[in-house]
């Protein structure tokens, strides 16, 4: 994937009046960005030869001329993979406070990862205590939050994931009620042996192949949070699923809603200021019923590498890349 950029240099903008020149600190790895590189990509996505590739970031304020802004503050913004950027200030939602938490969770925890998972979780899944739930993706950081936030609200969670390395990580960070490797052997009957009384609530933001296994096993009125795309080479490659799909909609009445981070981010970042998810998110981290984990490459040639290691599921947790 290296040969598919170039790095290039600049001269550092100059702030005008009401703007602020920042140093990219923190940048968010995300599979979107691997779509941008796809000659197929939607006009909404595609990225142009020559482009930075956008990402969110933690930048610091290094020259500002705006008077609610002071050298050395960090900010959540969106710089994407580049050393700095000049913004206006009317741009950046809100300041970020290392003594209060670490800067880096505004790019998942307290960022839109952990406000998707928040979300679903409260308008989408609405967990009763006792209700199954089966999560994919559970050591990813979307999935992780969704497993922790629906124990929290006393639901039986079946975590899958892929791997020895990760099975281990999820119950050793979370410990839910049952951990499978969705790339073992029998993996579909040892499903079925977890879900004894069906599946009440279903979250599968990856790449489609769990919902073959888990269609089976859904109750009347179990809730669908789609969370994000699948995976359409997978689907490709192992035949269409979406009659069957539908059919189960009808027949059991499944309560499915598209969950974008466009519909959460778009007219406003409403998770940027939300303080409902933050008060609620912030007593579960304090009262360690809730933990986060991330993972940290360094330096602007390891984007790349970081990118390459996201597409192929190597990731822990939240992937990041520090510039300093």
């Amino acid at each position: 994937m290296h040969e598919c950029f170039a790095r290039e240099c600049f001269a550092l903008p100059a702030p005008g009046p009401g703007q602020l020149l920042q140093r990219t600190h923190l940048l968010s790895i995300d599979i979107c960005a691997h779509t941008r590189m796809q000659v197929d990509a939607g006009p909404a996505d595609r990225l142009d030869l020559g482009q930075v590739m956008p990402c969110a970031t933690v930048s610091q304020v290094v020259a500002s001329r705006h008077r609610g802004f002071r050298e050395g503050e960090y900010v959540p913004a969106h710089s994407g993979w580049q050393t700095h950027e000049g913004v206006d200030a009317s741009e950046i939602r809100r300041k970020l406070y290392p003594n209060v938490a670490p800067v880096a969770t505004a790019l998942g925890i307290y960022g839109l990862y952990g406000y998707i998972a928040w979300s679903a979780v409260r308008e989408v899944c609405q967990p009763k205590a006792g209700d199954t739930a089966v999560v994919v993706a559970a050591a990813g950081p979307i999935g992780a939050t969704v497993c922790q936030l629906l124990q929290a609200r006393q639901a039986r969670v079946v975590a899958v994931t892929s791997g020895a390395e990760k099975c281990a990580h999820v119950r050793r960070s979370f410990a839910p009620a049952v951990v499978l490797d969705r790339d073992a052997p029998g993996f579909e009957d040892a499903l079925r042996e977890a879900c004894p009384d069906g599946v009440d609530i279903f979250v599968e933001n990856v790449d489609g192949r769990c919902i073959n296994p888990v269609l089976p096993l859904l109750n009347r009125f179990a809730r669908v949070p789609l969370c994000g795309a699948l995976d359409e080479e997978w689907n490709r490659s192992t035949g269409d699923r979406l009659p069957t799909f539908l059919n189960a909609m009808l027949e059991r009445q499944l309560q499915v809603r598209p969950f974008t981070s466009r519909d959460i981010t778009r007219p406003h970042p409403q998770y940027l200021v939300d303080p409902q998810f933050v008060s609620e998110l912030g007593a579960l981290l304090r009262s360690g019923q809730l933990r986060w984990h991330e993972e940290v490459m360094e330096g602007l040639d390891a984007l790349p590498l970081a990118l390459e290691r996201l597409v192929r599921g190597e990731n822990l947790g939240k992937l990041l890349v520090r510039l300093d």
